[in-house]
């Protein structure tokens, strides 16, 4: 059913033509389910004109589309919220209509001639969190975006042109014909790829003089040298970036030092992601992450770090012990730590705040370190990958009472360990009520559900060959029946290293 107000917008919506002819006698909290209402059903006139007289500083278009302010993050969505945002060429055209409707406000108010503006509502069109993870259409929808800010150039040199044509009948002397309060800026996430390069660096060129001014949060590289990617940070505004994000970019180690210094200029940065190195080189290591953390150091407010394959044995706390910030979010797969790098993050200022927390590959030689990281981390911990990290059942037995006060914990990654049923179902059937938002549990081969396993020790890295379907299967039948609290949601089990991956920017 929906509600009775999402009804009476779509009814406005229907009659479209009526609706933009009243549109000034429409009370501005109506706006935002009226624009989600026109979007959907592809109301384009009205959808402009909704945007043109926009009556807040921020439209933020993912908002609006996804998410009904009455709906917390813990419940079942209404029916108003249901519908899915869809990623096609239809929904193109459609945000062809929002940034239009951006480019006829713009126009209005040069026309205007106002120097002190007013009426002046728009400040920032936000279309961040819309990427889907189709690249393609990514790409699509950046290609959009490349257009559509192409079109507010040409506007604003039309109008120009037209300013410099009128000051010479009248002889004026010329003035600045755009005060800088007309500008719009246009926040989106942005992905640096070979396919895109080309029109974003053309987008990008005398970005700071456009009306419609693209400005940057999250800053992604897919398959490009982080040197080539780099060019595209510097004409971004320093003040906006929020995310580099390189996992999927391509980084030689001794490039590290290097782009840290690209980088300080972007003091508001709290996430940033290295991609893996697939080389090692101890004689250079040292000297980039010494760079490295006198860089770092200069980001007052940095509070996520990804590393992938490196070795940091016994450098965490040189890496991290100059931060001006707590981390939330640390992701340290594959790369060699030990017992004294996990005392010295249990120790830390970071382990009371960490959301996320990755020590996939690193093997956990004794328990008492990860012990007592766990206990620290026990009120803010939400999600934790353990893969590959050689936990066997005398070792997740050890831990179970840490585990189990991590009241947050909704994602838990074991695959890859040398572990029995047994263990897991006990943790399950005896902890899981500790443990109310857990949504997904990353589980292992079983040991006790494989068939012909070599008699030496240790076992193979990988059983997934050794794998027994229909004991492993009963297993997870097994566990899919355990029974949870009605209003806990039943947990997804998945047997995958990568298992649910968080942007731990939601559980801000």
């Amino acid at each position: 059913m929906y509600s009775l107000r999402y009804l009476s917008a779509w009814q406005l919506v229907q009659n479209e033509e009526d609706t933009c002819k009243i549109r000034e006698s429409l009370p501005p909290g109506l706006y935002g389910i009226l624009f989600k209402v026109a979007f959907r059903y592809k109301k384009s006139k009205l959808l402009q004109e909704l945007v043109k007289n926009w009556p807040y500083p921020q439209l933020k278009v993912q908002m609006l589309l996804q998410k009904c302010h009455r709906c917390p993050k813990t419940s079942k969505k209404c029916s108003d919220c249901q519908w899915t945002f869809p990623y096609n060429e239809t929904s193109k055209n459609t945000f062809d209509d929002i940034i239009m409707g951006v480019i006829s406000y713009i126009k209005e108010r040069i026309n205007d001639g106002s120097k002190t503006l007013p009426s002046r509502k728009l400040q920032q069109l936000d279309m961040t969190g819309l990427l889907s993870k189709n690249f393609l259409w990514n790409r699509k929808l950046m290609r959009l975006w490349a257009s559509s800010i192409s079109r507010a150039k040409i506007c604003a040199l039309q109008q120009k042109l037209h300013d410099s044509e009128n000051q010479e009948r009248s002889q004026a002397p010329q003035t600045s014909t755009f005060p800088v309060e007309l500008r719009v800026d246009f926040l989106v996430d942005l992905e640096v790829s070979f396919i895109s390069e080309e029109f974003l660096m053309a987008v990008l060129q005398d970005n700071i003089n456009s009306l419609l001014h693209l400005t940057c949060r999250d800053f992604y590289v897919e398959r490009h040298t982080v040197r080539d990617a780099a060019k595209f940070l510097v004409p971004l505004d320093p003040l906006v970036l929020r995310r580099i994000d390189l996992s999927n970019g391509q980084m030689r180690l001794m490039d590290i030092g290097w782009f840290m210094s690209q980088i300080t200029i972007f003091q508001n940065m709290k996430s940033l992601k290295f991609p893996e190195f697939n080389e090692f080189m101890e004689h250079s290591l040292k000297a980039q992450l010494d760079i490295f953390v006198t860089e770092s150091n200069k980001l007052k407010h940095l509070t996520e770090i990804t590393f992938h394959n490196i070795c940091l044995s016994d450098h965490l706390e040189y890496l991290l012990g100059g931060l001006q910030c707590s981390l939330k979010s640390l992701e340290l797969s594959y790369c060699s730590l030990t017992n004294k790098d996990l005392t010295y993050l249990a120790r830390s200022q970071h382990s009371i705040h960490l959301i996320k927390l990755n020590l996939s590959g690193n093997t956990i030689d004794q328990i008492e370190p990860l012990l007592e990281l766990l206990k620290a981390a026990s009120h803010s911990l939400v999600w934790l990958n353990m893969a590959m990290c050689g936990i066997t059942d005398s070792k997740f037995y050890a831990a179970l009472p840490s585990l189990s006060r991590c009241s947050r914990l909704s994602y838990l990654g074991l695959y890859g360990n040398h572990m029995t049923s047994t263990s897991v179902l006990t943790f399950l059937r005896q902890y899981q009520h500790k443990l109310p938002y857990l949504k997904a549990v990353a589980i292992p081969i079983f040991i006790d559900c494989c068939s012909n396993l070599p008699e030496f020790n240790p076992f193979p890295r990988s059983l997934e060959s050794y794998i027994n379907a229909s004991k492993f299967n009963a297993v997870l039948q097994e566990m899919e029946e355990l029974p949870r609290a009605e209003q806990e949601s039943p947990i997804d089990y998945t047997l995958n290293c990568n298992f649910p991956v968080i942007d731990y920017f939601d559980f801000q």
